[in-house]
């Protein structure tokens, strides 16, 4: 079948168009931070201290594992912000997601990139719109990033944050998952020619293979080492996507497939002949082939249940730990003495966030806590 050029060109000129209007967007709508800064925007006094805090909190070396959820408290007296750092891998989606509404307390979101435990910009590079309290943020780079978190504080209610990922596209093989992924990308091949340059996904012949995005079907073929494949095309700045050793097709060149799609079906074409039926799946760009994994790696869902904190704490034991992340494998910071005064910020699993005179943070473990009334 002949590619409709007709339909490529208006999908690409809608594709073009979306991105003009997101962008324009981004220029438009108010960020979260940006209403809740307008709240004392004609007091000097309070913007001058949430501005300090803020530039605090952004700076510190605290760190997040995820996926994460983080009890916390917004508080009409004081400025509470949380900020940690975590690693994303290009091809995950970030998301940050609150039990609130917008329209009961405003909640901000902010994303800096880092380098070297250094922030590159002094802008974020993403915030949460103010209509919305949450955040998808796509990763365009492996590496560290800064998130910033808090809510208006013009009153006291409980909520919680759940901080995670997921892959950017559907898993590419039906009713299969990550333990079905048994030879990753850079395996040797060839007896040392080559390298891997995808990843193999074992099921049984006749498994469907499916759209893992929406996109036009660019070529579907049976040929070389990929035996029965198909090249699935996403977007106009988009991936490639590269299905292989397909026992069959279903689709044609010049289709355009939504996702979720059937393209075929497991098999072992190809020079995978003789092999266990299993799915090479690749993704290019243009500057080649690029590690699939976290594109549809399956992610852990942060579970929440219903907890409050209290905001006023002191140490309860002659040593107190304080560490950079909520688990005895990170680092500790310092140690604190027994009927030390701190402020609680958050709580994650077993772990607060603490904060002592206004300027050290960290994670200290509940059993060393205990409420100051």
């Amino acid at each position: 079948m002949k590619i409709n050029i007709k339909i490529i060109l208006v999908f690409l000129c809608f594709a073009a168009c979306k991105q003009v209007q997101n962008l324009s967007d981004k220029f438009t709508k108010p960020s979260g931070k940006q209403v809740i800064e307008s709240i004392f925007k004609d007091d000097d006094t309070l913007s001058k201290k949430f501005e300090d805090v803020y530039e605090q909190a952004k700076n510190n070396n605290l760190e997040l594992a995820l996926p994460s959820v983080i009890y916390t408290k917004s508080d009409s007296l004081n400025f509470s912000i949380l900020s940690y750092k975590i690693f994303l891998e290009k091809g995950e989606r970030l998301k940050i997601e609150t039990n609130i509404d917008s329209d009961s307390l405003q909640f901000a979101a902010d994303i800096y990139s880092v380098l070297n435990d250094t922030l590159v910009s002094k802008k974020p590079i993403v915030s949460n719109e103010a209509s919305l309290n949450h955040l998808n943020f796509e990763v365009f780079k492996t590496g560290y990033y800064k998130i910033v978190m808090f809510s208006e504080f013009t009153k006291k209610v409980d909520f919680n944050i759940s901080v995670y990922t997921e892959p950017v596209f559907l898993f590419p093989v039906a009713g299969k998952g990550n333990k079905d992924i048994q030879s990753y990308w850079g395996a040797v091949r060839s007896g040392g020619k080559r390298k891997h340059e995808g990843i193999d996904i074992f099921a049984k012949r006749g498994t469907p293979v499916i759209a893992s995005v929406d996109g036009f079907v660019a070529t579907a073929k049976n040929s070389g080492l990929g035996g029965k494949q198909i090249w699935l095309k996403s977007g106009l700045f988009g991936k490639t996507l590269y299905y292989a050793h397909l026992d069959s097709i279903t689709t044609s060149a010049g289709t355009y497939v939504k996702l979720g799609d059937t393209l075929g079906f497991v098999g072992n074409t190809g020079n995978a002949k003789g092999a266990s039926p299993h799915l090479h799946f690749g993704i290019y760009n243009s500057s080649g082939a690029i590690n699939p994994l976290a594109f549809v790696k399956k992610s852990d869902l942060p579970y929440s249940k219903e907890e409050k904190v209290f905001k006023n704490g002191i140490t309860k034991l002659t040593k107190n730990e304080l560490r950079i992340g909520s688990g005895v494998a990170y680092k500790k910071l310092e140690t604190f003495t027994e009927n030390t005064p701190i402020t609680i910020l958050g709580k994650i699993d077993n772990w607060f966030h603490i904060k002592y005179a206004d300027n050290i943070e960290g994670f200290m473990h509940e059993s060393l806590v205990a409420e100051n009334i």
